[in-house]
């Protein structure tokens, strides 16, 4: 065969194309319906109404921080056990915001906010940077206690570490020392 052409050998060569095809075919329709979480600018006009929504959550009392007014995010659209939608926002931290669908519009449900420290530790998984999680949610997405601040500390740091009940005044300290 001359060089630079491409041969497909056998039926599993075909198959394999076939599948190939069919796959790049149909991602912009899944991607389309929702099925699979879309990159956007966080003032398109799609996530507005979910940002409406999260406005009416008094995220600073919580420990939370404030929801950037610029960058992207990543849109999950299609309903789930739990939420109907979810904003994904990374930037100085990295949060998950659930909402469900009232009427025309949307009801926040819970948040999930990850601040990462500067100090590493050594886990079955390798070597990772500390984190502390705030996660306070209405409505069973997570698992976590509902209508209240559920805090959680990963890394060695002996003030939180291996302590099962942590609040928000105990990684309020920590947090301001990250930088937060």
């Amino acid at each position: 065969m001359p060089e630079g052409r491409l041969s497909f050998r056998g039926a599993s060569g075909w198959r394999n194309f076939g599948v190939a095809t069919l796959v790049l075919s149909l991602a912009p329709m899944i991607a389309g319906c929702g099925v699979i979480p879309e990159k956007m600018a966080i003032n398109d006009p799609r996530v507005k109404p979910l940002l409406d929504a999260a406005s009416r959550f008094d995220r600073s009392e919580y420990g939370f921080t404030a929801i950037p007014a610029t960058g992207y995010v990543t849109l999950e659209s299609r309903p789930r056990a739990g939420y109907d939608a979810m904003l994904h926002v990374d930037g100085k931290t990295s949060r998950t915001i659930a909402f469900r669908t009232i009427g025309t519009g949307y009801r926040w449900v819970g948040e999930q906010e990850i601040f990462v420290g500067p100090k590493k530790y050594n886990s079955v998984d390798g070597i990772l940077s500390e984190q502390v999680c705030l996660t306070y949610e209405i409505a069973n997405v997570s698992g976590f206690p509902l209508n209240r601040i559920n805090a959680t500390y990963r890394g060695a740091d002996p003030r939180l570490a291996d302590r099962p009940n942590l609040s928000l005044k105990d990684v309020t300290p920590v947090l301001k020392e990250w930088g937060y």
